[in-house]
């Protein structure tokens, strides 16, 4: 993983828009670029769950990309687990990951990272 002071601090700048919001990741060509967890945060996967888990995203935007000249682009997936919702957000520069409690307001969240400058 190389990390631009950047993009950590874009992901330290996504973890204080909520205080629900766990881990904000981003990857960029299929590779996690740039990590940031909330302080005293506990992960729920240990190193190499989280890496697949990384990788799984990756593969699901590759796919998605079918479905777009027919349905549009995807700007966001959430997945509601019991422990978690895990958010995907598109951007012209990559893919935005993050993990927030289960109970957070996922619109919200998403509406605060697009207005984000």
């Amino acid at each position: 993983m190389s990390l631009s002071a950047d993009t950590v601090n874009y992901c330290k700048k996504i973890l204080a828009l909520d205080p629900q919001i766990r881990f904000a990741g981003k990857i960029v060509d299929e590779e996690l670029v740039s990590t940031a967890r909330k302080d005293g945060v506990v992960p729920l996967l240990d190193k190499d769950l989280a890496a697949l888990a990384h990788h799984q995203v990756s593969v699901k935007a590759m796919m998605d990309k079918m479905f777009t000249d027919k349905l549009g682009n995807t700007d966001w997936i959430v997945e509601s687990k019991g422990k978690v919702k895990l958010l995907t957000v598109f951007q012209k520069d990559g893919i935005l990951i993050l993990s927030t409690e289960p109970t957070s307001d996922h619109h919200a969240i998403i509406e605060k990272i697009k207005n984000l400058k």
